[in-house]
């Protein structure tokens, strides 16, 4: 049986961890989901116009992620509310469409094909987000 002192003590232990925030490093894959893997393929086929617009889309996709990671990372790193978590559900599909150049909307899908063949080559960011995320240790 525990004395008195010992109960305040453990009390008291316990009040001080709920009060104080506890910082969590989430790893590398916690910007990915697991399950339900078609959210984002139902949202780019209801915005595009066809295959090749869809892929555009996808690559977009990419970008606005990278983006979202390292602007999480720097509100982690400046002590500001931040959420590493699965991007599903959560990404303003609104901002990644308005990525897309204007001009591509009205392209016939022959034309687009070179277009996201050039945007599979480019760098999406990705890899730099992590890469801050990881120096400001927001992710290990």
């Amino acid at each position: 049986m525990l004395t008195i002192r010992k109960q305040l003590s453990a009390i008291t232990m316990a009040t001080s961890l709920i009060a104080s925030p506890v910082i969590t490093i989430a790893a590398e894959n916690a910007w990915h989901c697991d399950g339900a893997t078609n959210i984002d393929d139902d949202e780019i086929r209801a915005r595009a116009p066809n295959r090749a617009m869809m892929r555009v889309l996808q690559e977009y996709r990419d970008r606005w992620d990278a983006q979202h990671m390292r602007a999480q990372c720097e509100a982690f790193a400046k002590g500001q509310p931040y959420e590493i978590a699965c991007l599903n559900d959560r990404r303003n599909w609104d901002e990644i469409e308005a990525m897309v150049p204007e001009e591509f909307w009205e392209l016939p899908r022959s034309a687009v094909r070179p277009i996201y063949l050039a945007l599979q080559e480019e760098d999406s960011g990705a890899s730099a987000a992590l890469a801050y995320c990881r120096d400001v240790g927001a992710i290990e």
